[in-house]
This record gives C-alpha cells, sequence and structure tokens, in this order.
C-alpha cells in the first residue's frame, strides 16, 4: 500500500521551478517605531514567497527576504513551524532560545517551533535572507498582514493601516 503523499490535506508535492524574480512578493511591515507618522515610518520589507504549502504538500515555505536597515518584526514565536535562516546579502542581529548573536554572509541558523526571537537587519543597507519554514503553512500569515507588491516599484514607507492589519492579523492567528 502506497503511503499518503499529502500532508494535513495539502495536495501532492510537485516539482517546481521558480525564476528569479518571480514569486509571491508581498511588502510586509516589520515592527512600527514608538510614534509612527504616516508616510514617516520605515520602509516596508519586501518578502517573496518561492515554495509555499499549497505546492509542496504542507512541506515548507521558503522566502526571499529584503529587509531596509534596522527592520525587523518584534518578539514572537511559530507555535506551528521552525524557522531556519540562511544570510545572501548584509548581517541580521538574532536573539534566540537565550541566544544572541549575529548571522552575517553565508551564515545559517535554525530556531525550533515554541522558541522566542527576534532578528533585525543590524546594518545601514538593505539586506537579504532565505528564511525557510518547516511545515509550510506560515505564508498564510504573511498574505494576510501585508500588501500585494508591484513589480518594479519601490517598497512603500509603514503606515497605521499597515499596523492595525497586522495586530488584527496576529490577533486572529495567535489569539
Amino acid at each position: 500500500m502506497a503511503a499518503d503523499s499529502t500532508t494535513k490535506g495539502q495536495a501532492k508535492p510537485e516539482v517546481i521551478h521558480v525564476p528569479a524574480g518571480e514569486g509571491i512578493t508581498l511588502w510586509v511591515p516589520e515592527e512600527p517605531p514608538e510614534e509612527l507618522v504616516d508616510g514617516e515610518g520605515p520602509v516596508l520589507s519586501t518578502y517573496t514567497f518561492m515554495a509555499t504549502a499549497e505546492n509542496t504538500g504542507g512541506a515548507l515555505a521558503v522566502v526571499d527576504t529584503v529587509v531596509e536597515p534596522g527592520n525587523g518584526p518584534p518578539e514572537h514565536e511559530h507555535d506551528d513551524a521552525d524557522e531556519s535562516f540562511y544570510v545572501l546579502e548584509g548581517e541580521f542581529w538574532v536573539r534566540a532560545g537565550g541566544k544572541e548573536f549575529v548571522l552575517r554572509v553565508g551564515d545559517y541558523a535554525f530556531v525550533p517551533r515554541g522558541t522566542l526571537h527576534i532578528w533585525k537587519n543590524s546594518t545601514e543597507k538593505q539586506a537579504r535572507m532565505l528564511r525557510i519554514y518547516t511545515p509550510g503553512g506560515h505564508e498564510k500569515f504573511f498574505i494576510e498582514i501585508s500588501r500585494p507588491a508591484e513589480r518594479g516599484v519601490p517598497a512603500p514607507r509603514l503606515t497605521n493601516a499597515d499596523v492595525q492589519r497586522a495586530l488584527t492579523t496576529v490577533a486572529r492567528f495567535y489569539g
């Protein structure tokens, strides 16, 4: 008898090829400043999902993450997925599981689900990393908190509407 090839009701995985510049690209809000003034907030990060639960049978999600200087999420944890980081450009400061370190080009880190963590671009220019969620599915959260990106258009600045959408989504996903 053949083993079930799906995970949690996901379709059977398929071979995928995502050419450079393609994927599901989103403008994602990161941690807002204490006092946010619309039009003056930080530039949104750009996340491009290369693989999702939908096309990997639930196995994983892979996101190419471009982060502006100082940007990154607030401290958080995932109860539904492990998260891996691989730095392509720049540096990221990370605190996770009682450890604090800087990830540089070529560095890798793994944060198991249920681990409180935070990361920030610690440079003065854009930084870029691949993040992998196992299993996939976490991309649904990012799709809901973000704005669809427009190809060839620079990412906009964070607004109070972005923050409110993110807070509403966090409450729905994580209580």
